[in-house]
């Protein structure tokens, strides 16, 4: 095929995907509000970790004080782990608030725009992957990243930066895996249409009648041995399990 495929570490998911992430892909989670969709995303993101990948977390959407409590609500050592150095938070959303960082894995720079946001962010990524050559990066919200920019500058700015990757590829060695988690309730369809375009792997949920029980649906996947299907998401108590139901 001539990608590497990585596993998710989730056994019915990666069946799912058609085998797991192609490499350099985003695997983009829709989900609703209420859902514990995002939660899915960081399992697979604390997955890559525990293997030895470094993570960088691109936060548009809470205060670190909040989010550091999200990611112990999904068992999720964000604070030890950032001062192991096994990862680092981008926090796009103090930036914008004027929010200095008390971490020192928590790096800020200082007021942007749609102009200035490409160029900032790229040359803080640069320094922090030095000598990183797998990593994986999560991006905690695309709904956030919208509500900064707007949706017509997002989509700008995303197809600017994609246009950028192809011009200069990876060094050879390097493996790299994104993350996206959007809640579809803040963003128009157009723009959902839009980003769903360019994304390697989808996975979307809906609700059900029944308290932390959820609909998981793989819409899409570039990888050849995938079948759309569907199967049931569940959360308790800070863990996230995914049972099979019988492809459509």
């Amino acid at each position: 095929m001539g990608y590497k495929v990585f596993k998710t570490g989730l056994l019915h998911l990666d069946r799912m995907l058609g085998g797991g992430i192609i490499e350099d892909g985003t695997l983009l989670v829709v989900y609703y509000t209420g859902s514990y969709g995002w939660a899915l995303g960081v399992e697979i993101f604390k997955s890559f970790l525990s293997k030895g990948w470094y993570g960088i977390v691109a936060n548009y959407s809470l205060p670190y004080g909040l989010l550091r409590k999200y990611a112990m609500a999904v068992r999720f050592a964000l604070q030890t782990l950032g001062k192991e150095e096994r990862l680092a938070v981008i926090d796009i959303f103090g930036s914008v608030n004027g929010i200095q960082p008390k971490e020192p894995f928590v790096y800020s720079f200082g007021q942007i725009d749609g102009s200035t946001f490409l160029p900032k962010i790229l040359a803080l990524y640069k320094k922090m992957i030095e000598g990183r050559p797998k990593r994986i990066g999560i991006t905690v919200t695309v709904d956030g990243f919208v509500e900064i920019f707007g949706e017509n500058t997002g989509m700008k700015i995303l197809k600017r930066n994609m246009a950028l990757k192809e011009n200069f590829p990876r060094s050879k060695g390097e493996e790299v895996l994104n993350i996206f988690l959007v809640n579809r309730d803040r963003v128009s369809p157009r723009f959902l249409s839009w980003l769903s375009q360019y994304a390697e792997h989808i996975v979307e949920f809906k609700p059900t009648s029944r308290p932390g029980v959820e609909e998981i649906r793989v819409v899409k996947s570039l990888l050849p041995d995938f079948e759309p299907s569907g199967g049931i998401f569940k959360f308790k108590k800070g863990m996230v399990e995914i049972l099979p139901t019988s492809r459509d």
